[in-house]
């Protein structure tokens, strides 16, 4: 069985453009995992110090550093892993990539998957995330909607770069048949830059039948300069002005009336 997915992180640097396209492949044969991961500068700056982290059946990878890749460039992170005893279903893969640009700043990027072992069942989720954009605090919400007949007790799990952070990167609860509940996360900017772009993923998972079940939903966050003072309050400026102008207007009605009188 081979999965493929190809994401694009685009994201400004003191150096020009860092932009990681990533493709990941999983091939399974029996209870051996074989993922590789594929990264392509298509920006206009060097990316220095690539690490690639999978995250999969509660472990994590890490591949060997790789000193730059130059724009127009690729290289291939290939992975093994062993999947003995696993429960027929539908899995969570996550793949991450940090690198730095020529200042040595810190960037990540992430990519999000699903991968099946055994009998692979089609999941009653529908998932759906929306875009946002935010300076330094924001609020992702999704909606999910059960499209089954049978309760399901669901865990939700964030996964965001290392820039972002949110307090509660889970979430359990259980969606009754044929309804439907939108969760919000908290997300917080920590060190991420104006102007990046940065797909997040939410993983939501469920057991049903002794089958494991996992969808993924995906959302974007763009992370803009925070408002001024002025610009963030301003229809309190504007009633403030709004209220003296009048209170003055007051003021010299009453004068003239004093002094007619």
């Amino acid at each position: 069985m081979i999965f493929i997915t190809v994401l694009f992180c685009a994201t400004p640097s003191f150096a020009g453009v860092l932009k990681i396209k990533t493709q990941t492949t999983v091939q399974i044969t029996g209870d051996q995992l074989h993922i590789a991961v594929k990264l392509t500068n298509e920006g206009t700056a060097i990316a220095y110090n690539l690490q690639v982290h999978l995250e999969l059946l509660g472990e994590i990878l890490d591949s060997k550093l790789k000193p730059q890749l130059d724009p127009a460039k690729s290289s291939t992170f290939v992975f093994e892993k062993k999947a003995e005893g696993i429960k027929a279903g539908r899995y969570p893969l996550m793949v991450s990539i940090d690198f730095h640009d020529a200042n040595q700043y810190p960037f990540s990027a992430l990519s999000g998957m699903t991968f099946s072992m055994g009998p692979d069942l089609n999941s009653d989720l529908a998932v759906i995330g929306k875009d946002i954009a935010m300076g330094k605090t924001g609020e992702l919400s999704l909606n999910i909607k059960n499209m089954g007949t049978d309760e399901k007790k669901i865990l939700a799990t964030l996964v965001l770069p290392k820039e972002l952070s949110t307090p509660t990167p889970q979430m359990s609860f259980l969606l009754p048949p044929r309804s439907q509940k939108n969760p919000v996360f908290e997300i917080r900017n920590f060190s991420a830059l104006p102007g990046a772009d940065y797909p997040v993923f939410c993983y939501f998972e469920y057991d049903l039948e002794n089958i494991h079940h996992t969808t993924v939903c995906t959302a974007a966050i763009k992370i803009v300069e925070p408002e001024n003072l002025f610009r963030q309050y301003r229809w309190l400026w504007i009633g403030i002005a709004g209220i003296l102008i009048l209170a003055l207007l007051a003021l010299i009605i009453k004068s003239r009336m004093k002094t007619k009188g």
